[in-house]
Formats: C-alpha cells, sequence, structure tokens
C-alpha cells in the first residue's frame, strides 16, 4: 500500500508541477472524491509574491498555454485522486472525503486527509472553499458573512477537519 501510495503522491506533484506556468515556492493541491464523482484544484505562490495564491484554474485565461494539454491534466489530477481513493477502499482503510497535498520548493511535503463528509453538511462547495482557503492559504475573510461562516465553522468543527 505504501509503496502505491508514494507512487500516487509523486504523481500528483509532478503533475501540479508541470501545470504551473512559472517558477513556484510552494503548492497546495486539494482532492475531493466520492463515490458520484468529485474535483481537484490546486493554489500556488511564488518567490517573489509569498502572499499572493494563484488559482488553477486561472491559468489557462493568464497565460499562454495549451489548452487542450491544461485539461488533460486535470483530467489526470481527478484519475490520480480517484486511484489514490481505490488504494485506500482496497486496503480496507477508512475513506477519506477530500484531501489536501502541499508541496515546497525545498521538498517539504505534507498531506492531510478530510474524512468529514460535507455533502451531508449544510455547508456548500463554495463554504468549504473559503474556510480551506483560510486555513491553508491564510485568507482572512473581510466580508461580514464569511467571517460568520469561519465563525461558524470554528464551533462546530474545532478540530479543524477541512
Amino acid at each position: 500500500m505504501e509503496i502505491k501510495l508514494n507512487r500516487l503522491y509523486r504523481e500528483i506533484a509532478e503533475t501540479v508541477h508541470a501545470m504551473i506556468p512559472e517558477e513556484w515556492e510552494k503548492f497546495y493541491f486539494y482532492a475531493q472524491i466520492s463515490e458520484a464523482g468529485g474535483g481537484t484544484y490546486f493554489f500556488y505562490n511564488n518567490f517573489r509574491n509569498k502572499e499572493n495564491y494563484k488559482y488553477s484554474v486561472e491559468i489557462p485565461f493568464k497565460y499562454e498555454v495549451n489548452e487542450e494539454e491544461f485539461e488533460r491534466k486535470e483530467d489526470s489530477l481527478y484519475k490520480l485522486s480517484k486511484e489514490l481513493r481505490d488504494v485506500f477502499k482496497d486496503n480496507q482503510q477508512e475513506l477519506w472525503y477530500s484531501f489536501t497535498m502541499s508541496l515546497e520548493h525545498s521538498g517539504e511535503f505534507n498531506m492531510h486527509f478530510d474524512y468529514t463528509n460535507w455533502l451531508e453538511t449544510e455547508y456548500s462547495f463554495s463554504d468549504q472553499m473559503i474556510i480551506w482557503k483560510h486555513k491553508y492559504l491564510g485568507e482572512v475573510p473581510i466580508n461580514e458573512n464569511d467571517k460568520a461562516l469561519i465563525n461558524k465553522y470554528d464551533n462546530e468543527f474545532p478540530n479543524n477537519p477541512i
């Protein structure tokens, strides 16, 4: 199991690296996978502006990249993430709902698995993204609704599972 997981971690990291059109300092990759489907995205920063994270879905619009190739790599990230979940399933491990991978240019690597079934909560995908960006990217909500959302999440989920 460990060999398969390490291979998948490496392939995901290499795919994200190949999709980033500039030198990067750190990236956070997020995958949400269930029996019904799922999705992936990532954010990255660069050495010049470490506080400003760029969103993967904006890359084809802001940079001259081959859109078809970019979409193939996006599909590959989903398939690799699904395969990662299948490794857990095939080895009778508890199935996670989502995971976040972080990788620094220096090689420091972290994985966080979230076992909360967010589909069974009142938190929308947009809510989850706001919470996720707050936790991982350090984004501080500006508007009152987002502040209230973070406070509600912190009260309901004090162990911060996302």
